[in-house]
């Protein structure tokens, strides 16, 4: 390992972050030390816990599983602690106890991400001695290069997928259909299942189908309304709509989303429109 530049690389559970993990372990593995983290957060479709670790045992990434620990002290930020894929929280609890201290995330108090993603990945590597700073690889493809942080250089952020292999959605799509294992969710689906990121399309999706997978929202929202600074009465969706509302829009009539429908990202058009979708998606980086 002496001498070697330490990159590490955040492994967000998605098909395009696996694959960024397979293509750095192939191509710059023998002269780069990697260290491969994902952030749980609690709220993550079971399949996605899979699939995670089926990444770390097929690649051989030796994969470092971490959760946020939150403190009570409001602005002091999260610290991690260390799991792995029998230990990880499933049922919200890193996410409750940032909620209980930051209140509801939403559109206008997007803490989630940089609590229980960002902070915890910073936290562990300063336990390893390293700035929490230092250089991580981002699982971003050239064709959402739209995505790519203003602050790149000053976070230490990588874009491999971007600046050394021109990769697509659709070329990791297929890519994947090659290997001996695939990620068995629908996108809809991913990482964070009811994440207010999402479109409404795919939250309705969801709703029509699986309308418990709101429950834990929807019990954040009865009893964590007033938490932490800023307005009363929070709720997780766009337009500030709660987790209900969105249960009872499912129950119309509407066109289901499917893999295949594109996505339409912040600023291309009116927010109220229903396949409008933050930037991160369902998926968010740990930068």
């Amino acid at each position: 390992m002496s001498g070697k530049e330490t990159i590490f690389v955040s492994f967000s559970g998605g098909r395009t972050s696996g694959y960024m993990c397979k293509w750095l372990i192939d191509n710059i593995s023998a002269n780069t030390n990697l260290i491969f983290v994902f952030a749980n957060t609690g709220q993550e479709h079971e399949e996605t816990l899979n699939f995670v670790n089926k990444c770390d045992k097929n690649f051989g990434l030796n994969l470092v599983w971490v959760e946020a620990i939150i403190h009570k002290q409001f602005g002091k930020g999260s610290t991690h602690k260390i799991v792995d894929f029998e230990t990880a929280s499933r049922h919200g609890e890193p996410f409750e106890e940032m909620i209980k201290i930051y209140g509801i995330p939403n559109p206008d108090y997007p803490h989630c991400n940089r609590e229980l993603k960002i902070n915890a990945i910073r936290s562990y590597k300063k336990s390893l001695g390293f700035r929490s700073r230092h250089k991580t690889a981002i699982g971003i493809r050239v064709d959402e290069i739209d995505r790519m942080s203003a602050k790149a250089k000053e976070e230490g952020l990588f874009y491999p997928l971007i600046s050394l292999t021109q990769r697509t959605k659709e070329q990791i799509r297929h890519w994947w259909k090659a290997q001996n294992f695939d990620l068995k969710i629908p996108e809809h689906l991913g990482n964070c299942s009811t994440c207010w990121k999402k479109s409404k399309r795919k939250l309705m999706t969801i709703a029509k189908h699986e309308p418990e997978r709101f429950d834990f929202f929807k019990r954040m929202e009865k009893e964590n309304p007033n938490a932490g600074a800023g307005e009363d009465g929070r709720v997780f969706f766009r337009q500030y709509e709660s987790a209900e509302d969105i249960i009872k829009q499912s129950k119309h009539p509407f066109v289901e989303f499917v893999d295949t429908m594109p996505e339409l990202q912040l600023g291309m058009f009116d927010a109220d429109l229903i396949d409008f979708e933050h930037s991160c998606g369902d998926s968010c980086e740990a930068a």
